[in-house]
């Protein structure tokens, strides 16, 4: 009888998560969810970061993560640039990179950064200055995202120890439990 009853409990929750949405498959490889941008882009305790240079310091602000049609996680990083001759600018980083989960933290990071893009909005700088300054961040933007997660899973909760892959499928962070 009490076997009965968990059983009982446990397909209710099933279906309940079902029917919110949030279980985008359960197969024969686990049960598959979705994670959406709104938990991608929760406020972090992290942010911002000050990151000083011989030529310039930047203030690097929380980042917009999103999902485009390349199967990469992409970002938006807003900045803050003040650098010697330059007035104060605001920019902002586009880059995308690879989910990856990290078993030991029970986090999502993302590998293999690519900056994609800098736009300042409010002044013209040439273009070698901006190659020199994508050079310098790029080791900066790799240390953030290695060490600070997009995504994390409470370490208590039972859901870390059962992660099996994380993927981007038709634009969609799928993250398959399993045993």
């Amino acid at each position: 009888m009490y076997i009965y009853k968990k059983t009982q409990i446990l397909i209710i929750l099933s279906l309940i998560l079902l029917f919110t949405g949030c279980i985008k498959k359960f197969g024969t490889d686990g049960l598959t969810l979705k994670i959406d941008e709104s938990e991608l882009n929760k406020p972090s305790k992290d942010f911002p970061i000050k990151q000083d240079f011989v030529f310039a310091n930047i203030d690097i602000k929380q980042p917009n993560i999103f999902i485009s049609d390349t199967n990469r996680l992409n970002a938006n990083i807003n900045i803050n640039l003040s650098a010697i001759f330059i007035p104060n600018a605001n920019g902002v980083f586009t880059l995308s990179g690879n989910p990856y989960f990290d078993k030991e933290k029970s986090a999502i990071y993302l590998k293999d950064v690519q900056i994609e893009e800098l736009k300042f909005s409010n002044i013209n700088i040439d273009k070698n200055f901006t190659n020199l300054l994508v050079t310098n961040m790029k080791p900066v933007i790799d240390n953030i995202f290695t060490n600070i997660p997009i995504y994390k899973i409470d370490k208590s909760s039972f859901k870390g120890s059962f992660v099996q892959d994380v993927k981007i499928e038709n634009s969609e962070l799928l993250v398959t439990f399993g045993l």
